[in-house]
């Protein structure tokens, strides 16, 4: 996707290309393969500076933070967490309490309980398959996965590591308001998880949808509600915007949440028929859906449908 009015800038990270979205706003769009996790970015308002997201890559934290200090001469005033997910937050450790992290209500309660518990799982996975698979790994993109793989762990098993959890939270949403811009905090029903948070400036029309928007790839539906993001994605539809920073993916239009929206609603129409014939919803693949979804990155569908198998089977 092209957008005229976008300039991509010359800032050096092996995690992130970084975009100039507006007067105020800033979009740091993950490299593939570099351990980043999820987009991340940042917003000038004037007299306060709203970091979006901090990764789930300490060192690309390290660089949005550094990215955030060279474009706008300032030091961040607020840190926005859409959601509660790992690869969006690891990062918030960097930042000390002169710095205020916000979030949803929903969302600090699912860090305080899904997210606490994910940390102490993963320090106690045993990392010596993984090491061992790495030595035999050939493949160069494969290998580069288990890099990355084996640095998150590492880094959450450390005994210095720690995630700061957000001080400030709204029931609903909230503006933040700058002597320049003035920023909509949102949150909605239960959709990519419970407690998703939009960053919404309209006067520029800018959106950061965290995981809301996966860009044209199959988005993770596995800690949410499906048919709940579906409605969520027709109010955001609903605003006035011109680009959004998507949680995962290229920068994106309007049509990227049409076509999710249409992604979930076939998948879930897919894997009912499969159920409903008595046949196996694992031999689902992508070129069962429409035409413009089945060139989609797909990494994880196999793990949507059995989260479907089992919804649709309680429900």
């Amino acid at each position: 996707m092209s957008f005229n009015f976008v300039k991509k800038l010359e800032f050096e990270s092996e995690f992130f290309d970084l975009y100039k979205l507006s007067d105020s706003a800033y979009g740091a769009i993950s490299k593939e393969n570099s351990g980043m996790g999820g987009n991340a970015g940042f917003i000038d308002i004037g007299d306060y500076l709203i970091i979006v997201d901090t990764t789930g890559h300490v060192n690309a934290a390290k660089d949005l933070k550094r990215a955030a200090n060279q474009y706008t001469q300032k030091e961040p005033n607020f840190i926005v967490i859409t959601h509660y997910h790992m690869d969006h937050l690891m990062g918030t450790s960097l930042f000390d309490i002169s710095t205020q992290i916000m979030t949803s209500d929903r969302t600090l309660k699912n860090i305080q309980t899904e997210g606490r518990k994910r940390i102490e799982e993963f320090k106690k996975m045993d990392l010596k398959e993984m090491e061992d698979s790495l030595n035999t790994e050939t493949d160069e993109e494969k290998r580069k996965d288990i890099e990355n793989d084996l640095f998150f762990l590492k880094t959450v098993r450390s005994d210095d590591f720690t995630v700061r959890e957000p001080n400030l939270t709204f029931k609903e949403g909230c503006v933040i308001h700058g002597t320049e811009k003035n920023v909509q905090l949102r949150t909605f029903k239960k959709a990519h998880t419970d407690g998703d948070v939009i960053v919404y400036i309209p006067e520029e029309k800018i959106l950061f949808a965290g995981d809301l928007l996966f860009a044209r790839r199959d988005p993770w539906l596995g800690s949410g509600d499906p048919e709940g993001w579906i409605s969520v994605n027709e109010e955001l539809l609903a605003l006035d915007f011109k680009v959004t920073v998507p949680g995962h993916g290229e920068l994106a239009s309007k049509e990227e949440f049409s076509l999710e929206s249409k992604y979930i609603k076939e998948i879930l129409e897919l894997v009912k028929k499969k159920i409903d014939a008595g046949e196996d919803p694992t031999q689902i693949k992508m070129e069962d859906f429409s035409k413009e979804i089945q060139s989609w990155k797909s990494p994880i569908l196999e793990w949507n449908i059995k989260f479907l198998v089992d919804v649709l089977k309680n429900s």
